[in-house]
């Protein structure tokens, strides 16, 4: 008999096994590692989580997701912001729109008991399957969850090749220091209570971060200063290797070229060459990211510096959010780059569809999901 049912600790392995053994298609295929703790990612996070697992009595899992609730600011008024993830299924298309059944009703009760009204959900632009699953309204399906797209956005990936130098510039970048956490919650507070979506950094978000998340440290964040000495903008670089890692099992189509020509060229400038099949990736993510004004030439003096610094440490690239038309786009350039598309939508119950929210950059932290 099937049985849905909340996940406790005792389902790590199974989790784990489930989990790592979908890998994402496409001419890169990867699968996301959490070994050897699942629950970890949701351990470092402030608010609440719940993992649901589907799967025959007494017989191993065919199907998990999982929802994690914090506290946010939406329409300039403290909220609660939920997050779908970590969808997985052994199935075929047919029977994970079967098992998607599911998820209204356990929505409509989350949101109830945790008070949420909106949801975030990313799921990959080439992910048909998902898409049709999820966001396609069905007939007969009263209580199917009400998908509406928030933003299209990429993740974008900064290849570490050839050395770089930062070219001066109007502002001034340094790694940040204890002194400067105050000045920088203050600084992401004051952007984030203007997003759809943002984090409470006003009661101490980024100070948990610091103390909470594995391997975020004070002076791997970066501060850009303009020629007055004001603060105008932050990001820190954060490698999740202890509670997630990307793993290759294939490299197809074209690839396998790129693969080849990025390995040579890696040799001539001593670079870190692509992992093999069976390997992880070594990378590291932008967060905690906030420019003033959506100026590109202060992201551009941040990336400069973190990607001299970092470069030559054996990592292969470092990863940050772009949205559709992005102010920022621009202080990528020159950059060698490779993009992942995903749709970013606003989920909400059945019984209290909302299809319109603020515009501008959400709160959506590209190194979570």
């Amino acid at each position: 008999m099937s049985l849905l049912r909340r996940a406790t600790r005792d389902d790590n392995a199974a989790l784990l096994d489930l989990f790592g053994d979908v890998p994402m298609q496409g001419e890169l295929v990867l699968s996301t590692q959490r070994a050897p703790d699942y629950f970890a990612l949701f351990d470092m996070q402030r608010g609440d989580a719940e993992v649901w697992v589907h799967g025959e009595a007494g017989g191993p899992l065919d199907g998990m997701g999982a929802i994690h609730v914090r506290d946010g600011w939406l329409d300039g008024r403290p909220c609660r912001v939920g997050y779908l993830g970590d969808l997985r299924t052994r199935f075929a298309a047919r029977r994970v729109r079967g098992l998607a059944r599911h998820f209204g009703p356990v929505l409509e009760e989350t949101a109830e008991r945790l008070g949420v009204d909106s949801f975030l959900t990313a799921v990959m632009a080439s992910n048909a399957a998902a898409l049709k699953a999820l966001v396609r309204k069905r007939p007969g399906r009263q209580a199917q969850p009400h998908y509406a797209l928030l933003r299209r956005f990429s993740a974008v990936s900064i290849q570490f090749l050839l050395r770089r130098r930062p070219r001066p510039g109007a502002f001034a970048v340094r790694r940040a220091t204890p002194a400067d956490v105050p000045a920088m919650a203050a600084l992401l507070d004051a952007d984030h209570r203007a997003r759809p979506f943002g984090y409470r950094y006003d009661t101490g978000e980024l100070e948990h971060r610091f103390a909470r998340w594995p391997g975020l440290r004070v002076v791997d964040a970066y501060l850009a200063f303009d020629t007055g000495g004001r603060l105008v903008g932050c990001t820190s670089a954060w490698n999740p290797d202890a509670v997630k890692r990307y793993r290759v099992h294939a490299y197809r189509g074209g690839m396998r070229w790129v693969r080849l020509g990025f390995n040579a060229a890696a040799t001539v400038t001593r670079a870190p060459r692509l992992p093999a099949p069976g390997s992880d990736f070594r990378y590291f993510y932008l967060c905690n990211t906030s420019i003033l004004g959506e100026d590109p030439a202060i992201f551009r003096a941040l990336l400069e510096q973190v990607y001299a610094d970092f470069h030559g440490q054996g990592f292969h690239f470092f990863t940050l959010y772009l949205g559709e038309d992005d102010a920022l786009a621009s202080a990528l350039k020159g950059f060698l780059q490779r993009q992942l598309d995903f749709h970013l939508y606003a989920v909400t119950p059945a019984s209290r569809p909302r299809d319109t929210f603020p515009p501008g950059r959400t709160g959506f932290e590209i190194a979570l999901p």
